[in-house]
């Protein structure tokens, strides 16, 4: 079973399942800060959770375009902004575990 973040959307499976062929360190570098902000959302560091739902959905909601916004990074990496939110939206939270919802199912289908 691949992880969540691969599931987000089709667009994502080419780029996170080959880390050799992610395209220029410049793409690289977003798709890690993507990826960053969405542990943080799901995570159990309430400060962390808030900070990247605000970046997420504040400024989704305001259609700011500033660099690095996320809207910015989605615009830069050809990915739909709308449904990538809804998918992140989606996600299960991590709560009081210290591992991802999603990493318990990845080791459960390896056993």
């Amino acid at each position: 079973m691949e992880s969540f973040i691969t599931d987000i959307d089709s667009d994502f499976d080419h780029v996170f399942g080959q880390p050799n062929h992610t395209g220029s360190p410049e793409r690289r570098l977003l798709l890690a800060i993507l990826e960053r902000a969405i542990l943080d959302y799901v995570g159990n560091d309430q400060r962390e959770v808030q900070e990247a739902e605000d970046w997420f959905f504040g400024n989704a909601e305001k259609g700011t375009r500033a660099h690095f916004s996320f809207p910015w990074i989605c615009e830069q990496l050809d990915l739909d902004r709308v449904k990538i939110a809804a998918k992140i939206r989606a996600m299960p939270r991590r709560g009081t575990r210290k591992i991802a919802p999603w990493y318990f199912a990845k080791d459960m289908a390896v056993a």
